[in-house]
């Protein structure tokens, strides 16, 4: 009985002495919080529910394979090597390539304008992609401007969501989605905006009663065939110019897009046409989107008719120099443009200094005032408005008042928008 008692007692005391062992062997092979987190905190989201646990498996075998953060990492605000949103949502999807870091750098004073220009690939009522996408700066003081072109390709970070072509960011979030990727990848945020449809573009130029372009490059195999020299362009053929791409070449198609818009602006504002503004504004209501309404467009009129005087309005591109050519990995073999900032950073800077000096005018200013003053007297008479006046003859100046007010026409137009040719 005496020897069993000293047997049970050293059993007892071997059993706890390995019950201490154990425990600190669990101890030392617990996994450290601090350089696990992510680790723990998928295991623990997963016990509780199945799929989680997929998800979280699949992020961290994707994070292993391509060395990216998982999307968890990425949304921890105290997780390190991560860049400084600068008050931008981070990512919701991990990207296809590193985001780099907000652009910032750009001097730009507060009363200079910001306008976007954008053309979508799709008719109303759908949200296509923007094939065309064009930053406008406006010194208001100077009468001077200036329009960036960008490529819809272009990678960029769309706040909120991942890296992505530019294109997509307004079907993704509406204009402001658009507004936040421009503040971001390029340090400014347009305050007005215009989207057109292909539509919208065609029947401008048929209002317009075709235009006439210089074409620089034939396109033998597209369009019906356009050939170099001087062309004569309706709805559909310059809708097919603006829009044909070469395989990559974007950057060709944005140079015919400029060109375009620079044969509009001349056709707008000659001839006494912007009279017609509230009849084209009444049209396109519905179809165009934008954040303008009639009575302040015809407050840009003056301006307009400035800044069509020669070689006030500089032309930019976000070109060959300021990007490369990267494919996004994955079984799709898609290929993109990938910016090099510090040269977009230093052609926005150059397009918006070169807006920051006054120039002279020239007499074609007092000629196009007085060509609308022309047509608005004329439509106001058509309409019995006012009574038949004569028309004076101006005599040119060297110094022309820039700060002379045209007068507006008053009538209000009715006609019924009859929709897409």
């Amino acid at each position: 009985m005496r020897y069993r008692d000293y047997i049970l007692s050293a059993l007892i005391f071997f059993g706890v002495v390995l019950l201490i062992f154990a425990l600190q062997g669990c101890q030392q092979n617990e996994p450290s919080i601090e350089t696990n987190a992510t680790t723990t905190m998928d295991v623990g989201i997963s016990s509780t529910n199945p799929e989680n646990l997929s998800s979280q498996t699949q992020n961290l075998m994707v994070a292993e394979e391509t060395n990216q953060p998982t999307q968890d990492a990425l949304q921890q605000p105290n997780a390190e090597n991560l860049p400084n949103w600068a008050g931008f949502p981070p990512p919701s999807v991990d990207p296809a390539t590193p985001i780099p870091p907000p652009l910032e750098g750009l001097a730009l004073e507060e009363d200079i304008l910001v306008w976007v220009l954008l053309g979508s690939d799709t008719e109303p009522p759908f949200i296509g992609r923007t094939q065309a996408i064009h930053l406008l700066f406006i010194n208001t003081r100077f009468s001077k401007a200036s329009l960036v072109s960008i490529p819809g390709d272009l990678y960029v970070y769309i706040p909120g969501y991942t890296m992505q072509r530019l294109n997509t960011a307004y079907s993704i979030g509406g204009i402001e989605t658009l507004r936040a990727t421009l503040a971001y990848n390029f340090g400014v945020t347009p305050s007005r905006f215009v989207l057109a449809h292909p539509g919208d573009f065609q029947w401008l130029v048929d209002d317009l009663n075709q235009v006439e372009v210089t074409v620089f490059f034939p396109i033998p195999h597209a369009c019906g065939g356009i050939p170099a020299g001087l062309v004569q362009m309706d709805g559909t053929l310059a809708l097919c110019y603006v829009s044909f791409r070469d395989g990559m070449d974007e950057i060709d198609r944005m140079r015919r897009q400029q060109q375009l818009l620079r044969v509009i602006f001349r056709e707008l504002t000659h001839d006494g046409n912007l009279a017609q503004l509230p009849v084209l504004f009444v049209s396109y209501q519905g179809w165009i989107k934008t954040d303008f309404d009639l009575p302040e467009l015809l407050e840009f009129i003056p301006l307009a008719l400035r800044l069509a005087d020669p070689d006030r309005i500089g032309y930019y591109m976000i070109g060959w120099d300021q990007i490369s050519i990267w494919e996004v990995p994955g079984y799709s073999q898609a290929k993109v443009f990938l910016p090099h900032q510090d040269r977009v950073r230093t052609l926005l800077q150059t397009a918006i200094d070169d807006i920051m000096s006054p120039s002279p005018f020239t007499n074609q200013v007092q000629t196009l005032e007085a060509q609308l003053t022309a047509a608005i007297q004329a439509t106001a008479t058509a309409h019995g408005i006012l009574n038949p006046t004569p028309t004076l003859t101006p005599t040119p100046s060297q110094t022309p008042d820039i700060t002379e007010t045209l007068p507006i026409p008053t009538f209000t137009p009715t006609i019924t928008p009859p929709g897409y040719p």
